[in-house]
């Protein structure tokens, strides 16, 4: 569905709509076509955005099509093949294709899998999570289920960029001849703010594992293939504004790209080690979870994830004090829309078990996750998110006295929540991997244990398994 451009669109979010930039008609550079992201539609372009400004200053002429907001690359994929067909005959020449975040899939899938390459010139990604995004595998993890299901963000979009769906994805993908005959150039982001940034939470969670932009990390945004043009101090929010990212986008429109100017590779990044614990449920009147600190801990992040936002909020620490302080903002990393985020940073905190205690006469779904900041590089190097780590055993020098592994399987083949399979072990050889059925398997494990010095513990981790067809494991 073409439709001219009047000003701002009045029919955003119409899968299948694109429109042109009326203003800029007749410019002599390749047309620009802009793909949004996850929950998201063609007004991330337009609204709040100064990009056509740029776009018209630099002599082209801006396309914007609105995509399945919460459907997966291969929908997406198929219906973008058959709109940029139209848009080839429209423009009468190829177009450069911007996807920002897993718009980049979407137009990668349309290359590779539906045959779409002859009507496009070269692509473009601003943080695209080309190897999925651990935000997706939490989404769909145990402790995340209640409030997921209560904000209704479990869909096709967010399973499909689990990490472990996306390692299958990457494997159909990347050695086939249509992967490489499209030159793809990518830009990541290493900035997500301050406490009062809406991204701040998701950098914070993602520090474990590496830069990221609040919701995809650096390593996420690369392509093997692709020539990574840039990473920046940019959020997954302004690395889409065209004051921001212009700039570097202008040398890659013109008609042959000789040289790419590499960027430095700048943003936060916490030193020492991060790990996590996640609880959630549901509860009406006083919501209550514990949670222990041990030795070495030199700062925890806590923050409490809610379909509300009123909430009153009390953070109790072993001696009785009470910190009611907690900064509020709502999820902008896409994984968790609608969801308010109630925060508090604590350094220094006190050995022994705290509470964390919510206030509410209304039903509210939750997820309390917190970050254990510790300067000891080696005490939780296992808890980096990769699969031998999920496997293997704790470092032979921060080995705790006891340690008590719970594990809950979620097998599905769909967005669906499947029956829950409950493992406790000491032991996490104990994961039947070999035994997986075709699909993706969301795996959480809570350990449970105490240190040399006699002090409790817990943590999660949080890996996503794919197995394939024919008993392959990603």
């Amino acid at each position: 569905m073409h439709e001219k451009m009047d000003g701002i669109p009045n029919a955003s979010g119409i899968p299948g709509r694109w429109f042109v930039d009326e203003v800029a008609d007749g410019s002599q550079g390749y047309p620009i076509l802009f793909i949004h992201g996850i929950h998201a539609s063609s007004d991330t372009w337009i609204l709040e955005n100064d990009l056509q400004e740029f776009t018209r200053k630099y002599g082209h002429q801006a396309a914007f099509i609105d995509l399945h907001p919460d459907e997966d690359m291969w929908k997406n994929g198929q219906l973008l093949k058959e709109k940029l067909s139209e848009l080839y005959g429209y423009f009468k020449r190829k177009v450069v294709v911007v996807g920002h975040s897993k718009g980049g899939i979407d137009v990668q899938t349309a290359l590779v899998h539906y045959g779409a390459g002859p009507y496009v010139e070269r692509v473009i990604t601003l943080s695209s999570p080309h190897h999925g995004s651990e935000l997706a595998d939490l989404a769909y993890s145990k402790w995340a289920g209640w409030l997921t299901d209560a904000l209704k963000s479990k869909n096709n979009a967010v399973f499909s960029l689990q990490t472990g769906y996306m390692k299958s994805f990457r494997s159909q993908t990347d050695e086939l001849e249509r992967a490489k005959a499209t030159p793809f150039y990518t830009f990541g982001g290493t900035g997500w703010g301050g406490m009062n940034s809406a991204l701040y939470w998701g950098g914070l969670y993602l520090s474990r594992f590496g830069q990221s932009d609040g919701a995809v990390l650096v390593t996420s945004s690369r392509l093997p293939y692709g020539i990574e043009v840039g990473v920046q101090d940019w959020s997954h929010t302004t690395i889409k504004e065209g004051g921001e990212i212009f700039p570097y986008l202008k040398d890659l429109l013109t008609e042959q790209v000789h040289e790419v100017s590499y960027a430095t590779m700048s943003g936060l990044a916490y030193e020492g080690e991060t790990s996590v614990l996640h609880r959630g449920g549901v509860f009406a009147g006083v919501g209550v979870e514990s949670f222990s600190v041990e030795e070495e801990v030199e700062k925890i992040s806590v923050d409490w994830i809610s379909d509300q936002q009123a909430t009153t909020y009390e953070l109790i620490s072993p001696d009785g004090q009470v910190y009611k302080q907690f900064m509020v903002t709502e999820d902008a990393t896409g994984f968790f829309p609608g969801a308010y985020h109630h925060s508090i940073i604590i350094s220094k905190p006190l050995l022994g078990e705290w509470e964390m205690r919510a206030y509410n006469s209304q039903s509210e779904k939750y997820m309390l996750s917190i970050l254990f900041h510790t300067g000891n590089s080696k005490a939780w190097n296992q808890f980096a998110g990769d699969g031998e780590s999920l496997m293997g055993p704790w470092n032979a020098h921060d080995k705790p006295v006891k340690k008590t592994y719970t594990i809950h399987h979620i097998p599905t083949k769909s967005g669906n929540k499947n029956q829950t399979t409950l493992i406790t072990s000491e032991d996490l050889s104990s994961l039947p991997l070999a035994e997986f059925e075709e699909g993706v398997h969301n795996i959480t494990i809570d350990i449970e244990g105490e240190t040399h010095e006699g002090n409790e513990f817990q943590r999660t981790i949080i890996q996503t398994v794919y197995v394939d067809g024919k008993g392959n494991i990603y």
